[in-house]
């Protein structure tokens, strides 16, 4: 028996809880689990996908192989793999050796030196070009092995370990380390490194802090207050110390950076619902716009260029009068289609749409997405991969025409 809204009501005030009533939330049905597809007990099970261009990764019995193709489609390497990233990959130990790592997007690969103690963290950009591992000469002490095209360029540190903090990447190449000034451990510190590894600031900063992000060639970093008492306040920390200081709400969550430049995207958010997206100036600390959402759906992926914004939507298949105006898959499933929107980044409104012509059973198995490589744009899903030419936006081809969401012009 479905729970009615007054027996819920009563549950909760037993446990101390209170409940608004609206009458979209008196009663939903439990979230829907997927069975299995056939009968019987499953022995084997493929799952394959593109880790990225011509990068395909296969997982079969537990064990994941990743292929590389040349644009030809004949097999360049391949190696069994412990973790696949977008920026490198984690092959597997062979022989107790130390841990190596294989470029995802470009062809080098990194024979990790082998350390005791702490294992330190590792990141790489999303084209390959930098890769960084942390490491721990002593307990409470951090350094960077920064590699650029998998060469070893420059160690950074080392410094004095702040809290948990971790280095933060950006796709260029720009990185960002909080640490401790003196053994006291009372003055905090930010360090901002270019795009090939090399220190470019270290400054005092706020403590409590949490690094937010770094922006394109370190030319900046952004920091939030960890104490609770300032919420949703961003500081911008440059070589000459604090800058900027700017709140936004509610609900902010940093997207990224608009390349060579100081502008960043924020989303503000109420539960799942993006309220609107914000191009901020660090410069001056000011607003450069406000929009709302380019469609009407659920955003899946979002690009970032420096002409165009793209935004891949998942939204609600409308069916034909052959299926019916209200037609469902079992389970109260719907179908969706992909529909992509170019927002222009010097004002923030809509220049083109792109829709598939066929709806979808999207899975939301998290994969899409764009990447930004040499000069080329490529969008990314599990099964398939495409390159986009950002002049098809501008004059409005292959696809891509005006076009708007109801309420956008």
């Amino acid at each position: 028996m479905k729970p009615t809204p007054l027996i819920l009501f009563l549950t909760l005030a037993r446990a101390g809880l209170s409940l608004v009533l609206t009458p979209a939330l008196l009663w939903a049905p439990p979230p829907y689990v997927p069975g299995p597809d056939l009968p019987g007990t499953s022995k084997g099970k493929l799952e394959t996908y593109w880790v990225a261009p011509y990068v395909r990764a296969s997982v079969i019995f537990g064990r994941t192989t990743v292929t590389w193709f040349g644009q030809d489609r004949s097999i360049q390497r391949q190696t069994d793999a412990i973790a696949v990233q977008s920026g490198f990959i984690d092959a597997t130990h062979q022989n107790n050796a130390g841990e190596v790592v294989w470029g995802t997007n470009e062809d080098w690969k990194i024979a990790l030196p082998v350390r005791s103690g702490e294992s330190g963290y590792a990141t790489a950009t999303p084209d390959s070009r930098v890769f960084i591992e942390e490491f721990h000469p002593k307990p409470g002490l951090i350094s960077l092995n920064i590699y650029v095209h998998g060469k070893l360029t420059n160690t950074a540190g080392p410094f004095l370990q702040y809290k948990a903090d971790e280095v933060h990447l950006s796709d260029d190449g720009s990185a960002s380390l909080i640490v401790w000034k003196y053994e006291s451990k009372k003055t905090a510190q930010i360090i901002g490194l270019d795009a090939n590894g090399t220190v470019r600031f270290r400054v005092d900063c706020e403590n409590p802090i949490s690094n937010e992000g770094v922006a394109p060639d370190g030319a900046g970093v952004l920091l939030s207050p960890n104490s609770g008492r300032v919420q949703n306040t961003f500081l911008w920390y440059t070589s000459e110390g604090r800058r900027q200081s700017l709140q936004i709400t509610p609900n902010p969550y940093l997207v990224g950076w608009i390349p060579k430049t100081h502008h960043s995207l924020f989303t503000a958010s109420a539960g799942y619902r993006i309220l609107n997206y914000r191009l901020i100036d660090w410069d001056s600390g000011g607003e450069i716009w406000e929009t709302a959402p380019p469609g009407t759906g659920q955003v899946l992926a979002i690009g970032i260029t420096p002409q165009f914004l793209l935004f891949e939507e998942a939204e609600l298949y409308v069916s034909g009068p052959w299926r019916g105006p209200g037609w469902l898959l079992s389970n109260g499933r719907r179908e969706w289609v992909r529909t992509f929107y170019a927002v222009r980044v010097q004002d923030g409104s809509i220049a083109a749409r792109w829709q598939a012509k066929d709806p979808q059973r999207l899975t939301g198995e998290g994969r899409d997405r764009f990447l930004w490589m040499n000069d080329r744009l490529f969008y990314m899903t599990a099964g398939e991969f495409t390159e986009l030419n950002l002049n098809d936006i501008v004059s409005k081809t292959n696809g891509w025409a005006i076009g708007s969401t109801p309420g956008r012009r």
